[in-house]
């Protein structure tokens, strides 16, 4: 505070002093709310410069994304799903599918191919689809474990049932096993052929001499007049002696020259042959169509009068003994009284024959000879009454 006073008198005058603090309170105070309104200025303006954002056009982008998300995952499913049937149908045998709602889920190729099932199918009922191959439905039918085998009356298959989940529903596999089976029954023919062959061989060797003796006798005794008993033995010896020939059919080794013959010349001189012999007298033989097949001429003709001389033998007079030719195929149809389904495969075996008189070689050895040439033979019964023997190649 300051003081004064004056000469004439006694005044005094107190006068407060200036405080400093104060005045810069005073002074501050205009310049924060000028920074202040500036920075309000600045920030206004900062948010009204921006740009502003659509919200459609912000769910559009987020829908967009979504959508470019969704499709790169389909495409790879996709690729996923062309691997997976590029793998099934690579496999060498037939796979069937089935979902749990008994509807085709996947086919493979290979398994349209051994069936004849065009494209198409998957997702229809597997009872429509299957309608045809009731073997394959009784597949489905049957608990996962061990393959089994089954035939459809003209071919043998392997099935198994593969273990799958629930959810995934049923996996079966199938294939095509008749030409493994024909060629497996080829190999213990010919390696029981060759045991046989070594076996008779020295036999019919020995026989053949014991029978010449025999003959010999036998025309000694017609010449000093005991005609009946010289005739009966000879025509015994001579009976002995088509055996031991057949003996040696069987134990000579077979070196076959196939070349490309037309089936039709080979048929046609057999049933001329078969024409003139006892057996083929009062039938009727019939040659129907045409085709070839790589085949030993020789060995096939021998192995055709085997085959035709049985039909004629089984058939009745005045029926029809019908040969049938096709590409690589060759069928002898006969009206006999037929071989039951059980006997079929065992008439193939040595020395099992059909009748009292019968040597039981003239099956196995057409057998023989046709399989030297790469051909096989089946027997069947035939629809309406009858035996077909097939030739195949």
């Amino acid at each position: 505070m300051r003081r004064s006073r004056s000469d004439g008198g006694a005044t005094i005058s107190l006068v407060p002093s200036p405080n400093p603090l104060l005045a810069w309170i005073v002074l501050g105070l205009p310049v924060v709310f000028v920074l202040a309104a500036l920075a309000f200025f600045v920030v206004r303006w900062a948010r009204l410069s921006r740009p502003r954002v659509d919200p459609e056009a912000l769910l559009l982008g987020a829908v967009s994304s979504s959508l470019q998300e969704r499709g790169a995952l389909a495409a790879s499913l996709g690729e996923l799903r062309t691997v997976h049937e590029r793998i099934l149908d690579a496999l060498p045998f037939g796979l069937l599918w089935v979902d749990p709602q008994n509807r085709v889920a996947g086919f493979n190729e290979e398994g349209r191919r051994l069936l004849g099932v065009k494209q198409g199918v998957v997702g229809l009922d597997v009872d429509f689809v299957l309608e045809p191959f009731p073997w394959l439905l009784d597949g489905l039918r049957r608990v996962s474990g061990e393959a089994w085998r089954t035939g459809d009356g003209e071919r043998r298959w392997l099935l198994r049932r593969i273990e799958a989940p629930a959810r995934i529903g049923a996996l079966l596999q199938f294939e095509d096993v008749t030409e493994r089976e024909a060629e497996e029954r080829r190999r213990m023919l010919r390696d029981r052929f060759a045991e046989l062959g070594e076996m008779t061989a020295g036999v019919a060797h020995q026989l053949k001499n014991g029978l010449a003796v025999l003959k010999g006798h036998a025309q000694l005794l017609r010449r000093s007049g005991q005609e009946e008993t010289g005739r009966e033995l000879e025509e015994e010896t001579d009976a002995l002696g088509r055996v031991v020939q057949r003996f040696l059919q069987w134990a000579r080794p077979l070196q076959p020259d196939c070349r490309s013959l037309d089936l039709g010349e080979v048929a046609a001189a057999v049933l001329e042959e078969v024409g003139r012999r006892p057996g083929g007298q009062g039938l009727h033989l019939e040659l129907k169509g045409s085709g070839r097949a790589l085949a030993d001429p020789q060995l096939l003709q021998q192995a055709l009068l085997n085959l035709v001389e049985n039909a004629a033998q089984a058939s009745p007079g005045g029926a029809t003994v019908t040969m049938e030719l096709e590409e690589g195929t060759l069928r002898i149809l006969d009206r006999g009284p037929g071989i039951p389904d059980a006997e079929l495969q065992r008439l193939l075996r040595p020395f099992e024959s059909g009748r009292p008189d019968g040597t039981g070689l003239g099956l196995p050895l057409a057998l023989k000879w046709l399989n030297a040439q790469g051909a096989d033979l089946r027997l069947r019964p035939r629809d309406g009454g009858g035996t077909c023997a097939e030739i195949r190649w």
